[in-house]
């Protein structure tokens, strides 16, 4: 477990040159460049003057094991797209290859040749849409493309051009209604797939609409679909559709594979499983101030000091993602103690009113989402708070905020 040193921490601000702070992967770089060295070092807490994000990695293990006490032994497809719902794509990616998930899809092409720069090695499939160029990248990487219309014959041509094989899922519409070959018309999309050259077919998949009533008749569907193609001699590979909430309470739609993804990161409760949240989000204290009644904080002096008042300010803002709601609805933690958000949230800051509390310092650790002493403030708990959901709160973290694995 990282432990956070706040005399660790200002030892390492006094030795910044000029009054220039680089955080997250901007100092990483910069500290490689400088050494000479092939990679970045590791980041810690201690090095972190900005918001970042921490990733509990047993809570991540405990939410594979649920995934697996319900699968009978399937192969897991982890889904993490959208930089694994805002945990960090490789961070998640790379600790669940350690537990023996070798399955991955995406929603973009480049995250799927990002996980293989970082040498993921088993089956990537991109679920989002592609161009000709995209093509190329997954042919090039091996990534498998999930295809429904005629786009497939971009993958034809580019994989011909290449002398090579694009592998391909079948995606079928069988009642969610997004995208996906209608499954009354895939029989003849199926024909058609399985007669270019140099498509591969390696699986079929459906989303579920997660309506129990309805669950049993998309499976009957797909299954329709993949049988018929089977009596005319095509064979369609891997056929998956369980999402989170089927792995959790429906069996019948487990078919050959399993697609979960906000049950393994711990986004939200389920019925059927112990799922555990990996998301935290910390904060340091970056400035302390005595503030009289008739000061203000903020543009145009939006929040009039009414009496004496101690605040902090913290380096946090919407620019990384935090809800402009945030403000008279959302405490932080700071040793083990909650506070109140006050004033306007801006772009790079917040502000937090405590008063009355004479003990906390600069460089003091601040809990936004996460676990401190007794206290704690669940992902869904600052959501409700801001009028969000869980899902929103985690996708919404920029990228550039470090992720420290916990």
């Amino acid at each position: 477990m990282l432990k956070s040193n706040r005399r660790d921490f200002m030892k390492l601000a006094s030795t910044v040159s000029a009054g220039v702070v680089l955080t997250g992967g901007v100092a990483t770089m910069a500290r490689a460049q400088q050494a000479e060295i092939a990679g970045p070092p590791p980041q810690t807490v201690e090095e972190q003057f900005d918001t970042w994000v921490e990733l509990n990695i047993d809570n991540l293990n405990h939410n594979i094991s649920e995934v697996r006490k319900k699968i009978d032994g399937r192969p897991i497809m982890a889904v993490i797209k959208c930089n694994a719902y805002g945990h960090g794509l490789i961070e998640i990616a790379t600790s669940m290859a350690t537990q023996g998930i070798e399955h991955f899809a995406v929603v973009k092409m480049d995250e799927g040749e990002l996980l293989r720069h970082n040498k993921v090695k088993g089956m990537i499939l991109n679920l989002g849409p592609f161009s000709a160029r995209d093509a190329r990248t997954a042919i090039t990487h091996n990534i498998s493309q999930s295809v429904f219309s005629d786009a497939v014959e971009i993958l034809n041509e580019e994989a011909k051009k290449l002398n090579r094989k694009a592998k391909v899922h079948i995606k079928l519409d069988t009642g969610l209604g997004r995208v996906g070959v209608p499954y009354k018309l895939a029989d003849a999309f199926v024909e058609k797939v399985a007669a270019l050259s140099h498509i591969e077919i390696e699986g079929v998949l459906t989303a579920m609409t997660e309506d129990a009533d309805y669950n049993p008749l998309q499976i009957e569907r797909l299954n329709a679909v993949y049988d018929n193609a089977k009596a005319k001699g095509i064979d369609l590979g891997i056929r998956h559709a369980a999402s989170s909430a089927e792995v959790d309470h429906d069996p019948g739609s487990f078919l050959d594979m399993v697609r979960p993804g906000s049950s393994l990161v711990g986004l939200e409760p389920f019925a059927n499983m112990d799922i555990k949240p990996v998301l935290g989000v910390k904060t340091r204290v970056i400035y302390i101030k005595d503030m009289d009644i008739g000061d203000a904080i903020g543009y145009h002096q939006a929040y009039k000091i009414e009496k004496s008042m101690r605040i902090v300010t913290l380096p946090l803002g919407y620019s990384d993602g935090f809800s402009l709601n945030s403000v008279d609805n959302v405490s932080v933690i700071i040793k083990g103690k909650k506070y109140p958000m006050i004033g306007l949230i801006t772009a790079n800051h917040t502000i937090i009113d405590v008063t009355g509390s004479e003990g906390i310092e600069i460089g003091d650790m601040v809990t936004v989402i996460g676990k401190d002493g007794d206290e704690e403030i669940t992902n869904t708990e600052y959501s409700n708070q801001t009028g969000g959901h869980a899902y929103h709160t985690a996708n919404a973290l920029k990228s550039y905020l470090t992720r420290l694995k916990v």
